[in-house]
């Protein structure tokens, strides 16, 4: 049990640290790239903070778990708006920018209604993998386009860059740095996903309960921390961004490649309670974000709140 603790921990410390330096690199690569920071969130770091949820799915479904591969996904979308929005908003009131609220939120509730009518003849096929990834190819390149065409640097002008990053003007450098964070980030999640795993499975809870709850978390930890630390350093964009960016490529690149590995089964349960839970938390906050562009803290903690009532009804 001690060595669960210490997993737990080491993971901690690396997702802060890592995080932190995501964030720097991130922006840095806004400025570079004279690419908004909000596309660096729904791309760059999105990318890289979803690795955890792509990584557990591939893996599940290859060892013939698709229960995991399927709940994992499920459960971090719900973890991305109810923990982390919630958490966010409650640390810091979140302006939202308009294209967010018209291109990109409206992309990820299609991205969650399709999964839903893909997933009513109670299977995710190959073709439906090939479906999903289709739509996130156009989904990256309307993304690229509109980033290029609203780049605006006073939207990062108040960001306050450490000594060492400040310094650094090399493209590859700031690369390799936004790279090695996201490997620090992945390797903090995996630490504190194996010391969840091992309470968990020690209390005898079903598959498809660890994967929404103790994985869907633990995969969702390098959202967590890079959006709040996004948050603190007063930089929403990349906060909103690495969510919706997160919650649209696991659905759209993570699910279509499980699929395309090995077809997904999908119990007729699953649509009538944790499929509409998704649904009902992406129109929430669709509803929230329409009020003048920003999510305060009282919708922060509605979502939290939510997202709470959603677990402790699975546990009972």
């Amino acid at each position: 049990m001690i060595n669960y603790f210490f997993f737990f921990l080491a993971g901690l410390i690396l997702l802060i640290i890592s995080s932190d330096c995501l964030i720097q690199s991130s922006v840095k690569l806004s400025l570079f790239f004279r690419l908004t920071p909000l596309f660096i969130g729904l791309i760059v770091v999105a990318l890289g903070t979803s690795a955890p949820e792509a990584g557990v799915g591939i893996m599940a479904a290859i060892r013939n778990q698709k229960s995991i591969a399927l709940g994992n996904i499920v459960g971090s979308n719900i973890a991305n708006i109810g923990l982390i929005l919630g958490v966010c908003a409650l640390c810091s009131p979140l302006k939202i920018n308009k294209r967010v609220f018209k291109t990109e939120l409206p992309i990820m509730i299609f991205a969650v209604t399709l999964l839903y009518i893909l997933c009513l003849d109670l299977c995710l096929s190959r073709v439906d993998g090939a479906i999903l990834i289709l739509c996130f190819i156009i989904f990256i390149l309307v993304s690229y386009k509109n980033a290029r065409r609203s780049f605006n640097e006073n939207e990062i002008s108040d960001f306050k860059f450490r000594k060492v990053l400040r310094k650094i003007d090399s493209r590859p450098v700031i690369f390799c740095i936004t790279l090695i964070s996201i490997a620090g980030i992945i390797c903090g999640a995996d630490l504190m996903v194996k010391g969840g795993v091992g309470f968990a499975g020690k209390m005898g809870i079903s598959p498809w309960i660890i994967a929404i709850t103790v994985f869907s978390v633990g995969t969702s930890l390098p959202e967590l921390v890079a959006s709040v630390t996004a948050s603190f350093k007063k930089v929403p964009s990349i906060s909103v961004g690495n969510v919706i960016g997160s919650n649209i490529f696991n659905i759209l690149l993570v699910l279509g490649v499980v699929s395309l590995i090995r077809p997904i089964p999908v119990q007729v349960s699953y649509l009538g309670f944790e499929y509409l839970v998704l649904i009902c938390f992406s129109l929430a906050l669709f509803l929230f974000m329409e009020t003048k562009y920003k999510m305060g803290r009282l919708e922060g903690f509605v979502l939290l709140l939510g997202y709470i009532l959603f677990i402790v009804f699975l546990v009972l």
